[in-house]
């Protein structure tokens, strides 16, 4: 009886979906909307305490502080009435893992994936508004490192599956896996190894990202494409130690000069990267692709512009493709620190013994991170200076670049639900010149699609100071997890049950196999 029941709620549910769609875009009121009255000072207070631990990845100093997020995390999903929720320890780093079976046979499996460590901070970088870890808010934003990347989307996922859970007496429409981890901001350096070994933990038809942003307050966005990432490090030396400029200048060699010319040997004068194989796996972009981008083309470049404070958006390939080429579609090589020699207030006349860069790359299509860290670091051995000795090291930064269908089932049913949550105003579709190191693994490695659902705005300061998150934003993503999840397991059914009784009776999003309800209760257990 209770299935047959929750299939009929399911069914309520699909008729009201085509009603809307024939109503042009009469949005969907669920049930779960009213689960959220009254609690909204509730929830800014639970986002207010998780923004409070200082969860910096980066930072030796700050492990405790990250596990400390985790426990956290883990307390309120449990609050959330999601059950078997644990903690892994993944090299130094807690990952929270959790699972939901869904209450009909053959439902798709959704892995939401999100993070809850965040980038270093302090008032020195220009924290002018409140400290970074010590949440503020004004009006209608809550300022604190971390309030957009990512834990403000990552809390709104957990209170839209309690509310689904509470208004379905625990009965979930589609099978939920979470994977919130704790080192996404230095590059999930230990987790790809970790989830080989656990594939059934993984495997879903399925990957919903809650890191990431829309594309303004009022318009929804279809990300379907991210760069991929590298970084180095560059050390260069000279004499042995501090030198008076007075008796060594021109002498011996400065090892600053060497690090500003090995690091123009990087590039051409007409702005494209001279590191030998550096552009091995890119490609020219297709007619569709060009005609996706037309679509943002002139509103991002007077955004960038807003947002950088610059009058000429120029730099790296500028005189051979357009902004919004240059942004998704190429690959870059930026100096993102440097360093060496005095630098106090005053003058200290001494010709240093070292100086340091760091190097950061975007990669796109088929470009490996691990080649291109490989061919970095054989450009400096073959470019270092006379005079000075050079060595760099991979800061073991990586990220896949991601690619998906723009019209491929999920982005369909994603199209559906950001209609509803922005009244009826059509999303974009974009690509983020940014980067999610496990989201282009999952795709490669398990044959994973992935959609974003995520609701940070490009303004908001994510990795720089004064960080901040709109409450509406909290709002918007709660139901939007809600509305997306049920036209998912609707949208499933009617693709299911509109195979013919020959065909295979199991209908997956993708073209992966559905994770049965049998391997969900397995997943910790074999552990």
């Amino acid at each position: 009886m209770k299935k047959f029941t929750f299939l009929c709620v399911l069914l309520v549910h699909y008729i009201a979906f085509h009603i809307a769609i024939a109503q042009k875009r009469a949005p969907r009121n669920f049930p779960e909307y009213g689960f959220f009255l009254n609690k909204q000072q509730l929830y800014i207070q639970e986002l207010l305490e998780f923004l409070r631990i200082p969860s910096v990845s980066a930072s030796s100093e700050h492990l405790k502080d990250v596990q400390a997020a985790a426990e956290w995390l883990k307390n309120r999903m449990l609050g959330a009435g999601i059950p078997n929720v644990q903690i892994f320890q993944v090299g130094q780093y807690p990952l929270v893992y959790a699972s939901i079976a869904a209450a009909v046979p053959q439902a798709p499996t959704v892995l939401i994936y999100g993070h809850f460590d965040v980038q270093p901070a302090s008032v020195e970088d220009g924290w002018n508004i409140t400290k970074p870890f010590k949440p503020r808010m004004i009006q209608d934003k809550i300022y604190a490192r971390g309030a957009s990347d990512d834990k403000g989307s990552l809390l709104s996922v957990v209170h839209a599956v309690e509310a689904i859970l509470a208004v379905s007496q625990g009965r979930s429409p589609v099978n939920i896996k979470f994977l919130f981890e704790g080192q996404e901001e230095i590059g999930s350096p230990d987790l790809p190894n970790w989830l080989l070994k656990n594939r059934k933990l993984v495997q879903s038809d399925l990957l919903v990202s809650a890191d990431g942003s829309m594309y303004s307050e009022n318009t929804g966005s279809i990300v379907w494409g991210l760069r991929g990432a590298g970084a180095v490090q560059v050390n260069v030396t000279g004499p042995s130690h501090d030198l008076h400029s007075g008796g060594f200048g021109g002498v011996v060699q400065n090892p600053i000069h060497c690090l500003v010319h090995l690091l123009e040997s990087m590039r051409y004068e007409n702005g494209s990267i001279a590191i030998e194989g550096f552009y091995q796996g890119t490609r020219p972009i297709t007619q569709k692709e060009k005609d996706l981008s037309r679509q943002s083309a002139k509103e991002l470049e007077t955004e960038l512009s807003r947002l950088s404070g610059v009058s000429q958006l120029v730099g790296g390939e500028s005189n051979h493709f357009d902004i919004v080429e240059r942004l998704w579609f190429r690959p870059t090589l930026d100096v993102v620190g440097i360093w060496g020699g005095y630098t106090d207030q005053g003058i200290k006349t001494v010709l240093p013994a070292n100086a340091y860069a760091k190097l950061s790359f975007r990669l796109v299509q088929e470009q490996i991170p691990e080649q291109v860290v490989e061919k970095v670091i054989q450009h400096v051995h073959l470019h270092c200076p006379v005079g000075c000795t050079c060595e760099a090291f991979d800061l073991g930064f990586h990220a896949l670049p991601f690619e998906s269908d723009p019209d491929m089932l999920g982005n369909q049913v994603l199209r559906e639900t950001l209609l509803d949550i922005y009244q009826g105003e059509e999303p974009k579709y974009v690509r983020s010149g940014a980067s999610i190191p496990l989201i282009g693994f999952i795709q490669k490695e398990f044959q994973i699609p992935a959609v974003f659902l995520a609701f940070g705005l490009p303004d908001e300061n994510i990795h720089g100071p004064n960080e901040f998150y709109r409450i509406g934003s909290m709002d918007k993503a709660r139901r939007a997890y809600v509305s997306f999840l049920y036209h998912l397991g609707e949208r499933y059914q009617w693709e299911r049950n509109a195979k013919k009784p020959e065909e295979t009776p199991s209908v997956s999003v993708t073209a992966t196999t559905s994770t049965s309800m049998k391997e969900m209760e397995m997943d910790h257990s074999e552990l």
